[in-house]
């Protein structure tokens, strides 16, 4: 009795204090494909014995550079601390990865708007990032058919471009104010899709999400796999300060399986 009494108040305090019961960490890696480097971290849970979702977040412009830690937003709840925090790791446990790109090399195109895929070189950081995730799934214990990407801004635009190369790799996506190429929305009709975007954005216009949005519908994508969350009046960063409250975000990717 007393030993159930003293479990009881352990887990209660876990709630209230929002303490991990599943602790996980955080390692420095670096991938090398070729002359490139992608530096990243990796988390990586408790329960590594049964195959878990994989979820990869890419960062925005401010984050960019080499020191594998201006991108990780410690602290704030956003990209990689939201993936990783005990809210959403308490509710299912999954590996995270969480990559940086220099400052002169976006995760795609070269610029903020939208592009064309087919005469757009991919980016080496896109490149070495969809083999590290390849390797992932191959030497560790990954659940292939629930991997999921999520980014914010420059990141937004690499969640983008990382489906349209590789369409069959996700099990759901979501993009947060960024461009893509609308005219290769049909490589994208079967995929589970939550884009987020301020209607006020000062940065990336909410013009760009509209029209990946509007270009899937019409080649034959459904709402029932494409979700849409526009803010009204809402800025640059109000796109993924909404994305990343709460654990709604988490719970979606979580629903999402690939057949």
């Amino acid at each position: 009795m007393v030993n159930r009494y003293i479990k009881g108040i352990f887990l209660l305090l876990l709630v209230l204090t929002g303490v991990n019961a599943y602790a996980g960490q955080w390692e420095k890696h670096e991938y090398k494909s070729g002359d490139f480097t992608l530096p990243y971290q990796l988390f990586t849970p408790t329960d590594t014995k049964s195959a878990l979702p994989l979820v990869i977040v890419l960062h925005g412009s401010y984050e960019a550079g080499t020191d594998n830690q201006q991108h990780m937003l410690k602290g704030t709840n956003i990209g990689p601390d939201y993936f990783a925090s005990a809210k959403v790791q308490n509710l299912k446990q999954a590996y995270v990865i969480a990559p940086q790109t220099p400052v002169d090399i976006r995760w795609a195109s070269t610029a903020i708007a939208p592009y064309d895929l087919a005469t757009t070189p991919i980016t080496p950081s896109m490149d070495a990032l969809l083999k590290l995730i390849d390797e992932t799934v191959k030497n560790s214990p990954v659940d292939a058919s629930r991997i999921y990407i999520a980014g914010l801004s420059r990141g937004g635009q690499g969640v983008w471009n990382a489906a349209l190369h590789r369409p069959e790799l996700f099990a759901a996506i979501a993009p947060i104010a960024g461009s893509g190429s609308p005219k290769d929305a049909e490589r994208l009709i079967k995929l589970p899709i939550w884009a987020f975007h301020g209607n006020q954005d000062e940065i990336t216009k909410v013009e760009y999400t509209r029209e990946m949005i509007d270009a899937i519908i019409k080649a034959g994508g459904t709402t029932a796999l494409v979700r849409y969350t526009e803010l009204e009046g809402g800025n640059h960063a109000d796109s993924w300060l909404t994305a990343y409250h709460g654990t709604e975000l988490w719970q979606w990717m979580m629903n999402q399986h690939k057949n």
